[in-house]
């Protein structure tokens, strides 16, 4: 055989590098990262040559199961959509989740257990005993990353595992891949964000005359609203997205309990009606500044002139308008994102991790 005909001959016979994940939590962003596991599979292996099993699955409601061959993720997502136990997809595990991702033969922990906004961290007791035992770790919660990041990333860097967490903000948008990484040396000075999905869409429902039951009731049924409505109507997320991005961008040590904090409730038709009748939009702002040398952020209902470019952030869409001494404007905006795309970001970090690119 010619030498290029044996060298093409090798790379086909390349065996793909297996990754064997641990997700911790299995709502709807962990089922969605499951179903493109499986769509992307046959890609994954002949693009990337990363073969991607999901060796044990952590529930809230549906049971802890283990499966070293890899879990069955279609009949796993379908058990737990009908509120079923996933147990019979492997063997179920008794032990809790800290102590079982210590031991367990796997190399990437997804942590994706809900978000609490308090300085003690289950989610971050997962991930430091994750990367305590070599493991990579990839997460969508914000709580961890905002309360403990500069711990999380010693330790990463200590034990030389991934952690990766582009789902913590805007969804699948490459906020941190693309100042962290793209960005080379441009020191972020300030931001102004519309962060929270579900107020962003309330106000526009205010906006175009329907009341605030109506715009609450909509974001529940598109599934947008959180279990408990206080993150959203109160501010919180958006408060803990604007701690995390100052954190992590600007070297802060904010926590989203002690920032100027102001929800949409409250806030009438009539208000936001006003607004707009002056030729201005009323919008939750996030800002993250510079005072001097310290980090400040707060979180404030704005009225913003039509040509901001936050003013014309519609519906559930984001909106991040960065500022750094190197590039005078940069705006990132992701058009009514879903639970698919803060799945991608997960799905993202993986192909990251599995290309080398351990942290942003």
């Amino acid at each position: 055989m010619p030498r290029r005909g044996r060298r093409r001959a090798a790379d086909r016979e390349v065996r793909p590098m297996r990754h064997r994940i641990i997700l911790l939590g299995f709502g709807n962003v962990g089922r969605e990262f499951a179903r493109m596991l499986v769509e992307r599979r046959a890609g994954l292996r002949r693009e990337h040559g990363l073969e991607a099993d999901v060796v044990a699955i952590f529930t809230a409601r549906h049971g802890c199961v283990e499966n070293p061959r890899g879990i069955d993720l279609r009949k796993a997502v379908r058990l737990a959509e009908a509120e079923r136990s996933i147990e019979s997809c492997g063997r179920a595990v008794r032990v809790p989740a800290t102590r079982y991702v210590k031991g367990a033969r796997a190399d990437i922990v997804v942590e994706i257990t809900p978000l609490r906004i308090a300085e003690r961290q289950v989610a971050a007791d997962h991930i430091v005993a994750a990367m305590s035992s070599g493991k990579h770790v990839i997460t969508a919660n914000k709580g961890p990353v905002v309360y403990h990041y500069p711990r999380l990333k010693a330790l990463a860097r200590r034990r030389g595992v991934g952690f990766r967490y582009e789902g913590t903000v805007m969804d699948g948008a490459p906020v941190f891949n693309l100042f962290q990484e793209t960005l080379s040396d441009a020191r972020v000075e300030s931001f102004e964000g519309i962060l929270n999905s579900t107020s962003n869409y309330i106000l526009g429902e205010m906006e175009a005359g329907r009341t605030f039951a109506d715009g609450v009731e909509g974001a529940r049924r598109m599934g947008f609203l959180e279990t408990d409505p206080a993150m959203d109507l109160e501010g919180w997320d958006a408060s803990v997205k604007a701690c995390l991005l100052t954190n992590v961008l600007m070297g802060g040590r904010l926590r989203p309990e002690a920032i100027p904090r102001q929800g949409i409730a409250g806030i009438t038709p009539g208000r936001v009606q006003e607004a707009r009748a002056l030729g201005r939009r009323l919008k939750q702002v996030a800002r993250g500044w510079f005072e001097g040398r310290q980090v400040r952020a707060s979180v404030a209902i704005e009225e913003l002139p039509v040509e901001h470019p936050l003013a014309g952030v519609d519906g559930t869409s984001n909106g991040l308008l960065v500022r750094t001494d190197m590039l005078k404007e940069l705006f990132v905006s992701e058009r009514h994102p879903g639970i698919r795309q803060t799945a991608y970001a997960l799905y993202s970090d993986l192909l990251a991790i599995h290309e080398g690119r351990l942290t942003p």
